[in-house]
C-alpha cells in the first residue's frame, strides 16, 4: 500500500516539475525524437538508397513525429489540466471576438449573482450565523412582555431556564461631556451580560445585586458611543457621568459588535427592582423576557414551564388582569426574535432575487443556443478530425462556465454596492445588521453559485451542438438547424422567461400601487409648514409641575414673536414619531375585572393651539382654551374611533375618564375629534390599544402621576426659511440651557421617514422589475432574431414567390407574440397562486388585483412587440436571390 502511494505521489512530483520546466523537456523531446531520425536515416543509407529517399524511408519508420511529441507529452503531464487550460484559452478567445454577446451574457450573469450575493449577506447575518455569544443556540424569547414584580418570579422558580429582561430602550440626557445629547439606553437586569454570555470589551458587566435600590448607580457604554462621545478615552472606566439627572460610574465598555436588545441602544443600565415602588415594580412599563436553558432542559420543556409561571404570578397580581394576558406565551429561539417580522420580508426579497438570476439564466440560456447555431460548421469540423460528443459537450461547458465564473466576479463587485440598498429595506436597529458584509463565506456561495449557473444554462446549447449532421455542416456551410426540438426548446425558455418576468413585475406594481394609497391616505393631520423642535429636559426638573407649565410657556410666547412663526404649540408626541405614550383608564360605569380590564389608551399633552397648526378638525363640543389650566376642572378630548368603542351608541360628550387609572379626579369629555395616524400610515393604534385620548398640558399627567418632561415644539410658519428654524432652535436652547434640544426639521419628515422601509422596499422590488424586463426584452430579441436567420432561406422562397413584406412582418410578429402570451398566461397564472404573500406589505390594494394584473400584461406585450420590431423589419427586407443563392 505504501509502495503505491509513493508511486502516485512520485508521479505526481514529476508532471509537476514538467509543468515549470515545460519548455526544456519539450526541447529535449525534439532532440530526442530528431536523434532517432538521425539513426534511421543512417541505417537506411547503409542500403545504398540516395540521401533523399533515405530520409523519406527514415520518416515513414519513425511514424507519426507530431502524434509521438503530443503522446510524450501526455505521459509528463496532468492530461485533464491540460485539456481544460486549452478549453478556458480557447473560450477566451471566442469571447474576444465576439465582445457583444460576451457583454449581453456576462452582464445578466453579474445582475443576478450580484443581487443573490448582497441578499445572502443579509440572510447569512440575520438568519444563519449564530449569535455572538456563547451557546447561542440555548438562548430564547419568552413571548409576551412582563412587569418587573414577575422577573424575580421566573427566576427563582424556573427549573429549566436563567431567565434574564431587557427593555426596548429609551431615551437619556447625557450631561456633563460638554453640550447635553439625547442618547438611547436600556434597562436591563443585572444577569443580562451572564445570561447572554457576552464578553465585555473593557472593564466589567453589571454583578449579582446591582438591580437593586442604591446598588443601581452603574453604566455599561456602548463601544459607539464611547468612541463617539468620549473620544475612546482609555480613562473612561471608574468615570461618573450624568444620565437623566443621576450620576452613575461607568463600569464597562461592549464589544463594537454587540447590539441587543437592538442596534441603537447606546448604553446599559440596571433594571431597578424595588417593591417599594408599587407603580415602576407593577405597572410602570412591562418588558420583554429572555432566557438561557438550564443544562439537560430542552425549550419543549421550557414552554411547558412558562405556561404554569405566568400561572402562578398572576394570581399575586394587586390589580385585575385580562385573562387572555400572555394565555399564549411561548418560547422561540432569540435568534428568531431579533429578526421578528422582517424575516418575511427578507424571505420575499431573496425568492425575488433569485427570480432574477433564473430569469439570467434562462436568457444566457437562449443566447447560447443561438450562438450554437451560428457555430455548427467549426463543431462539425471537430468532430470530423477526432473529437468525441463528450470532448465537443466538454468544451462548450467550459465556455459557459468561464462565462458564469466572469459574470460571477463582477456580480460580486454589483453586490457589494447593492447590500446597501438591501440594508435601507430592513429597520436600522435590527440587531446583526452591521454584520451584514461580503465576507468569504458570501464570496464561496457567489463562486458555487456562479459554477451551478454555468453548468444550468450551459448543458442545453452544448448537447444542442454536440447533434449536428457532419455532411450537411461541412458541405454546405447551413445555418439552418435540422434538430427541431432544440428550436422548441428556446421557444419554451423564452416563454418561461417571460412567466417569471410577470411575477416580478406584479408584485413590483401591486408594491406601487400600494405606496400610491398610502400616500394618498389621510393621516388625520396636515403637517405644512410646520417646523418642530424636541426640548428634552431631566424628568426630576418637573417635581414641581409649575416649572415645567412655566418652562413651555416662555417658550410658546418667544416662538410667537418671531418672524414668521403664526402659531405655536408643544405636545409630549407626534403622529408617525415613533414614541407610543399609553395609559390604563379607568371608564365611569364600567369597574374593572378580569374580563374588563382597564383600557389602554394613548394619550397627548398638548397646549390649546395644537389642534390649529395641524389642522385636526373638531367634530363635536369644545376645543381645549387657555382657560383649561392646572388649577380649572379636569378636561380631555377624545377621537371620533375611540369615542364609538367606548361608548358605542352614545353621547361621549360628559363622560368621565380617570387617567391614568386610579387617579383621584375624574376627567370630563369636552369635544371629540376627528381620527389621527397617531401608529402608522397604514393603522391607527396597534391592537392592544383601544383609542386616544388628549390632555392639556397643564393638567396631564403620566402613569407615575408626573407631568411629562420632554416636549416637542411645533411652530407653524409662512415660510421654508431656514432662518427660522435655526431662530427657533437657538430660542429653545436659550429658555432651556443645559438641557438637550434637538434640530428643527420639518413635520413632513415625519410622515415621510415614516414610510422609508416601506419605500426601500418598493425600491429593490422595482429595481428587481426592471432588470427583469430588459432581460425578457434581451430574451425575445434574440429568439426572433434566431428564428429570422434558421429561416432565411425559407422567408426567401416566400418573398420570391410572391409573399408581401407587410405579410412576412405578420407572420414574425404572430410567432414572437405567441410564445409571448404563453408566457404572459403561465405568469398571471402563477403571480394569482403567489402574490398573496405579499398581502402583509400591502396597503389598500388586494393581492389579485385585476387592473394590476391587466396592465403588466399590456406592458409585457409591448416590449414583446417592441424586441420583435428590428428582427422583423429585417426579415421583411431579405433579398430573395441573395438568400436562395448562398443555400
Amino acid at each position: 500500500m505504501s509502495r503505491s502511494v509513493s508511486r502516485v505521489l512520485a508521479r505526481a512530483w514529476r508532471r509537476f516539475i514538467f509543468r515549470c520546466r515545460r519548455r526544456r523537456f519539450y526541447a529535449e523531446l525534439a532532440e530526442e525524437l530528431e536523434f532517432h531520425r538521425l539513426l534511421k536515416e543512417r541505417e537506411t543509407q547503409c542500403a545504398r538508397l540516395t540521401d533523399q529517399n533515405a530520409s523519406d524511408l527514415a520518416r515513414k519508420q519513425m511514424g507519426n513525429i507530431t502524434l509521438a511529441k503530443e503522446e510524450s507529452r501526455d505521459m509528463w503531464t496532468f492530461l485533464s489540466l491540460e485539456r481544460l487550460l486549452q478549453d478556458l484559452r480557447y473560450a477566451a478567445r471566442i469571447f474576444a471576438k465576439t465582445p457583444a454577446f460576451s457583454a449581453v451574457a456576462i452582464f445578466s450573469i453579474a445582475l443576478g449573482i450580484g443581487g443573490n450575493a448582497a441578499m445572502f449577506s443579509l440572510v447569512n447575518a440575520l438568519l444563519i450565523r449564530p449569535l455572538p455569544y456563547v451557546e447561542p443556540d440555548r438562548l430564547i424569547r419568552i413571548t409576551g412582555t412582563y412587569p418587573r414584580a414577575a422577573l424575580p418570579v421566573f427566576q427563582q422558580q424556573s427549573r429549566t431556564m436563567n431567565v434574564a429582561a431587557a427593555s426596548t430602550g429609551s431615551e437619556f440626557n447625557l450631561a456633563g461631556q460638554g453640550e447635553p445629547v439625547r442618547v438611547f439606553g436600556s434597562d436591563v437586569s443585572a444577569n443580562f451580560f451572564t445570561v447572554l454570555g457576552s464578553p465585555i470589551s473593557r472593564g466589567r458587566t453589571f454583578k449579582e445585586g446591582e438591580d437593586s435600590p442604591g446598588r443601581d448607580g452603574v453604566v455599561v457604554l456602548s463601544h459607539s458611543l464611547w468612541k463617539g462621545k468620549f473620544a475612546s478615552d482609555s480613562a473612561i472606566i471608574g468615570r461618573v457621568i450624568t444620565l437623566n439627572g443621576v450620576n452613575r460610574q461607568v463600569i464597562g465598555i461592549t464589544p463594537p459588535d454587540f447590539a441587543f436588545p437592538s442596534a441603537k441602544v447606546q448604553l446599559w443600565v440596571p433594571m431597578r427592582l424595588d417593591p417599594s415602588n408599587f407603580l415602576e415594580y407593577w405597572a410602570g412599563g412591562f418588558v420583554p423576557f429572555f432566557a438561557r436553558l438550564r443544562p439537560g432542559a430542552t425549550a419543549w420543556e421550557a414552554r411547558g414551564e412558562i405556561h404554569s409561571l405566568i400561572t402562578r404570578f398572576r394570581r399575586t397580581f394587586p390589580y385585575p388582569m385580562a385573562r387572555s394576558w400572555n394565555a399564549n406565551a411561548s418560547a422561540i429561539p432569540l435568534q428568531q426574535d431579533l429578526v421578528g417580522d422582517i424575516r418575511g420580508r427578507l424571505i420575499i426579497l431573496l425568492c425575488s432575487v433569485a427570480l432574477v438570476l433564473f430569469i439570467a439564466c434562462v436568457n444566457v440560456a437562449s443566447l447560447l443556443l443561438s450562438r450554437a447555431t451560428v457555430r455548427r460548421k467549426e463543431i462539425a469540423l471537430r468532430a470530423a478530425l477526432g473529437a468525441g460528443r463528450s470532448r465537443i459537450v466538454g468544451q462548450l461547458l467550459t465556455e459557459s462556465v468561464l462565462l458564469a465564473l466572469v459574470g460571477g466576479g463582477l456580480g460580486l463587485l454589483l453586490g457589494s454596492a447593492a447590500l446597501s440598498i438591501f440594508k435601507s429595506v430592513l429597520p436600522s436597529a435590527t440587531p446583526g445588521i452591521a454584520r451584514a458584509v461580503v465576507d468569504w463565506h458570501v464570496v464561496a456561495v457567489a463562486a458555487a453559485l456562479a459554477l451551478c449557473t454555468g453548468l444550468a444554462f450551459g448543458i442545453a446549447p452544448a448537447w444542442s451542438a454536440s447533434q449536428i449532421d457532419l455532411t450537411e455542416s461541412i458541405k454546405t456551410g447551413s445555418q439552418r438547424s435540422t434538430a427541431g426540438i432544440w428550436a422548441a426548446v428556446r421557444s419554451w425558455l423564452i416563454a418561461g422567461e417571460v412567466a417569471l418576468t410577470v411575477i416580478l413585475v406584479v408584485s413590483a406594481a401591486l408594491l406601487m400601487k400600494s405606496l400610491y394609497r398610502l400616500s394618498e391616505s389621510s393621516p388625520g393631520f396636515n403637517p405644512g409648514n410646520v417646523l418642530m423642535v424636541r426640548i428634552s429636559p431631566n424628568q426630576f426638573l418637573c417635581k414641581e409641575r409649575s416649572a415645567c407649565v412655566a418652562l413651555y410657556q416662555r417658550i410658546l410666547e418667544h416662538a410667537r414673536n418671531i418672524s414668521g412663526v403664526t402659531e405655536a404649540a408643544v405636545t409630549n408626541t407626534l403622529p408617525l414619531d415613533g414614541e407610543f405614550p399609553t395609559i390604563p383608564v379607568d371608564l365611569e360605569g364600567h369597574p374593572k375585572s378580569v374580563d374588563y380590564p382597564s383600557p389602554m389608551l394613548w394619550f397627548g399633552a398638548i397646549t390649546p393651539e395644537y389642534f390649529h397648526i395641524l389642522r385636526i378638525p373638531l367634530l363635536a363640543g369644545r376645543e381645549f382654551t387657555q382657560a383649561d389650566g392646572a388649577n380649572s376642572a379636569r378636561v380631555l378630548l377624545v377621537t371620533a374611533s375611540t369615542a364609538r368603542r367606548l361608548w358605542p351608541g352614545e353621547d361621549p360628550i360628559g363622560k368621565h375618564i380617570k387617567a391614568p387609572a386610579g387617579d383621584g379626579q375624574w376627567r370630563t369629555v369636552v369635544g371629540v375629534l376627528g381620527d389621527v395616524r397617531q401608529y402608522s400610515l397604514s393603522k391607527d393604534f396597534p391592537d392592544w390599544v383601544t383609542g386616544a385620548l388628549y390632555m392639556p398640558y397643564a393638567q396631564s399627567m403620566r402613569e407615575d402621576g408626573q407631568i411629562p418632561a420632554a416636549m416637542t415644539l411645533l411652530a407653524k410658519t409662512s415660510s421654508h426659511s431656514p432662518l427660522i428654524a435655526t431662530e427657533i432652535r437657538s430660542l429653545a436652547q436659550d429658555q432651556a440651557p443645559d438641557v438637550p434640544v434637538g434640530e428643527a426639521k420639518p413635520l413632513e419628515d415625519t410622515i415621510s421617514s415614516s414610510i422609508s422601509d416601506f419605500r426601500s422596499t418598493i425600491r429593490v422590488f422595482m429595481s428587481f422589475a426592471g432588470i427583469a424586463l430588459l432581460l425578457a426584452a434581451i430574451g425575445i430579441y434574440g429568439l426572433v432574431s434566431y428564428w429570422v436567420t434558421q429561416r432565411t432561406y425559407e422567408i426567401g422562397l416566400r418573398l420570391a414567390l410572391g409573399a408581401t413584406r407587410p405579410r412576412i412582418l405578420t407572420m414574425i410578429l404572430t410567432q414572437s407574440l405567441r410564445v409571448t402570451l404563453y408566457g404572459i398566461f403561465a405568469g398571471l397564472f402563477s403571480a394569482f397562486l403567489l402574490t398573496r404573500y405579499l398581502g402583509s406589505l400591502l396597503y389598500g390594494v388586494a393581492p389579485t388585483d385585476p387592473m394590476t394584473f391587466g396592465a403588466v400584461a399590456a406592458v409585457l406585450l409591448g416590449v414583446a412587440i417592441t424586441a420583435t420590431g428590428f428582427p422583423a423589419w429585417k426579415a421583411a427586407r431579405i433579398d430573395p436571390v441573395k438568400s436562395l443563392r448562398v443555400e
